[in-house]
């Protein structure tokens, strides 16, 4: 039995450092670059999912037009979850933004200001979700003007 206290004391000892160092406030300095790389990050993700929605535009353009009410409807639910995708990177982006800047916090700030950046997150991506959804109804009603 003893045995396996010292496993579980070390996890848990391991477990409370590891929460130490995640609510330790950071130099300006140190948040600062922490900052700017979550910056670059996002703006690097940001421009590869807007490449990614220039193609599906691209390779959607003719269905887009197309007579066939199903190819229509396809093109617009295609083009939407391009967008959603373009949406959910800018906001997680922001988070990571976000989240780097409550480390300059006062620890007891911290989880606060954490939680606002998750909120925001969340709202972002409901918003987006929600846009997605929508185009996903209007494809269904093109694409059933197929079926008349």
């Amino acid at each position: 039995m003893s045995e396996l206290k010292l496993p579980l004391a070390t996890a848990l000892l391991c477990a409370m450092a590891a929460v130490a160092a995640c609510s330790k406030q950071e130099s300006m300095s140190e948040t600062n670059a922490d900052v700017a790389r979550a910056q670059a990050e996002k703006a690097e993700n940001v421009n590869e999912a807007l490449r990614d929605r220039s193609e599906v535009v691209a390779d959607t353009a003719g269905d887009a037009v197309s007579a066939d009410p199903d190819d229509r409807g396809d093109a617009i639910e295609d083009r939407a979850e391009a967008a959603y995708e373009v949406a959910v990177t800018r906001a997680d982006g922001d988070r990571r933004i976000a989240k780097q800047a409550c480390d300059a916090l006062p620890t007891a700030s911290q989880s606060s200001c954490n939680k606002t950046a998750d909120a925001a997150y969340d709202s972002a991506k409901a918003q987006a979700k929600s846009t997605l959804d929508a185009a996903r109804e209007r494809s269904d009603a093109v694409q059933k003007l197929d079926n008349r």
